[in-house]
């Protein structure tokens, strides 16, 4: 199949993959918990990083959608179809990784914060380890001067997926939890131990709320973050 070809099916498939889940979205009965630490956090910075687990972004792909909130994307075919997806959803869409050419896209992610827009950051991507925060996080939130805001979600009914990152899957009509977490301040002159410290931080607090979602909705065992590996 010729490159402009490639380019053509994959743009079609993304819009019908953005339009599924809005089907689906809209199907849902959400709930928002935490607003006051979004609020906590506006006022500290008018930028936020959004974090949040692997796993959970298809939930905050739907309920975030049309805020121009700035996504990476990987450039790998796989990576650029959901770039392409969540642009029909309202996102922006930067190309990179943090784990391939991760400078780079530190920077691309620190100037749009500049800029005055927010960041959604999938912390333990693009490929794991599942529940582990990677730094980038804290290094854009330092460099940018904007506030780290934990996010995360349940859902029930749903399918746990037994990929990595054990994706969730809620079902149409499910009932949905979106939860804000404590904002997290990053000083910009934070030291390294500091730093590794407040990505400590972040990911123990990801971790309980995403637990705690889990175990507000009576799941048990293996149902419940960060899930064992089947």
């Amino acid at each position: 199949m010729k490159l402009v070809e490639v380019k053509i099916v994959r743009r079609v498939l993304s819009f019908v993959a953005s339009l599924l889940i809005r089907i689906l979205g809209y199907t849902w009965r959400i709930e928002w918990r935490g607003e006051d630490n979004l609020k906590k956090a506006r006022e500290i910075s008018g930028q936020i990083v959004f974090s949040f687990w692997h796993g959970r972004l298809l939930v905050l792909s739907f309920t975030h959608r049309h805020r121009n909130i700035q996504v990476l994307a990987s450039e790998h075919p796989d990576g650029d179809l959901m770039g392409q997806t969540i642009e029909w959803l309202g996102f922006g869409h930067l190309k990179g990784s943090t784990s391939r050419g991760g400078a780079r896209a530190l920077r691309q992610l620190t100037s749009v914060l500049r800029d005055g827009f927010d960041v959604g950051l999938t912390v333990d991507g693009p490929r794991g380890p599942r529940g582990m925060v990677q730094q980038g996080a804290v290094e854009i939130a330092r460099m940018s001067r904007s506030v780290v805001v934990p996010v995360s979600n349940s859902a029930s009914p749903r399918k746990l997926f037994s990929s990595w990152d054990r994706f969730q899957l809620p079902y149409p009509f499910a009932r949905v939890i979106v939860e804000y977490g404590e904002p997290i301040v990053i000083p910009t002159g934070a030291t390294d131990e500091e730093r590794a410290e407040l990505r400590s931080k972040l990911q123990k607090s990801l971790n309980e709320l995403t637990r705690k979602l889990d175990l507000d909705f009576g799941y048990t065992g293996e149902e419940v973050w960060p899930h064992e590996d089947s």
